[in-house]
């Protein structure tokens, strides 16, 4: 092989490989920003942006997702307070609040 081969056939290889690499940084980037924002469901985000590989518009409703901070099912269930330390956070029922 001469010298142009070589240098053609590596430019080849190493544009292939650029091409691969980038497509995945993008298609993991709703991921990315669900788990910045601490999206509670950011597995399913990344999850469904790497499906977005096959089907697009699954990517983009993974982007939309992760960025809304919207919960879609009832896979999540908010942070159990601790009423102990807060005793005014549970006012009395009206019936013990007296009549005004």
């Amino acid at each position: 092989m001469d010298k142009i081969a070589i240098i053609s056939l590596f430019l080849i290889f190493f544009s292939v490989i650029t091409i691969i690499l980038g497509i995945i940084k993008i298609h993991t980037y709703p991921g990315k920003v669900a788990e910045q924002r601490c999206h509670p469901q950011k597995d399913a985000i990344d999850a469904t942006s790497v499906m977005g590989l096959i089907i697009f518009p699954l990517w983009m409703l993974a982007l939309i997702w992760a960025y809304s901070g919207a919960v879609i099912g009832n896979l999540y269930e908010p942070p159990a307070q601790d009423d102990a330390d807060d005793g005014a956070a549970d006012p009395a029922p009206l019936s013990e609040q007296g009549e005004r």
